[in-house]
């Protein structure tokens, strides 16, 4: 089975970065130039390859791919925790979003509590946080287009992944509930 290279090893950044919270703009825009004067077909300043040393090529798609997410903080935080989940191997093929993961649990959002006035959903966690995983609204708006968004939990390494729907304005006849009634129809069906 190959591994795909991680968008780190794309950029060539060192292990100690990659622990970094935040990448500095100057680090991440030398290590793309980088990238793309050694993987350039015409500027490569990498000896020919022979066959006693194998060399990575990366494409500029690639190399674009990786300085996108790991330059923009969001992306990169659900980029590190993709990392962290364990692989799931090539027997899975089509089933592989559906198979279990240790250490992340699928759920609706009409699973979680809502607190209406806070504008907040919330779960207790098995480490003993009554409210170890919280979503704002502002989570979900964010989200909205992938209809799903993962939240750690406060008090240990678990992670829930919320899955939930769009109810679309202008579909509800509910006057007086406002934006809040909208927000709580978001669930899966």
């Amino acid at each position: 089975m190959t591994c795909s290279p991680t968008y780190y090893e794309i950029l060539d950044l060192p292990t100690t970065i990659q622990h970094d919270h935040t990448i500095p703009s100057q680090v991440l825009r030398s290590a793309y130039r980088r990238a793309l004067l050694q993987n350039h077909p015409d500027k490569s300043t990498k000896p020919p390859l022979n066959s006693n040393q194998k060399q990575a090529v990366y494409s500029i798609d690639q190399i674009s791919a990786a300085f996108k997410i790991l330059s923009d903080p969001k992306l990169r935080v659900k980029y590190d925790t993709e990392l962290k989940l364990p692989q799931n191997s090539a027997i899975n093929g089509e089933n592989e979003r559906q198979s279990f993961q240790t250490g992340i649990e699928i759920v609706d959002l009409d699973d979680l509590h809502l607190d209406e006035e806070k504008g907040i959903w919330y779960r207790g966690c098995r480490c003993g946080d009554d409210r170890g995983f919280l979503i704002r609204e502002e989570d979900l708006e964010e989200a909205a287009d992938e209809g799903e968004v993962s939240v750690g939990c406060r008090g240990c390494s678990l992670w829930l992944k919320v899955l939930f729907g769009v109810v679309e304005e202008g579909t509800q006849k509910d006057s007086g509930s406002g934006e809040l009634r909208d927000k709580r129809e978001m669930a899966i069906s």
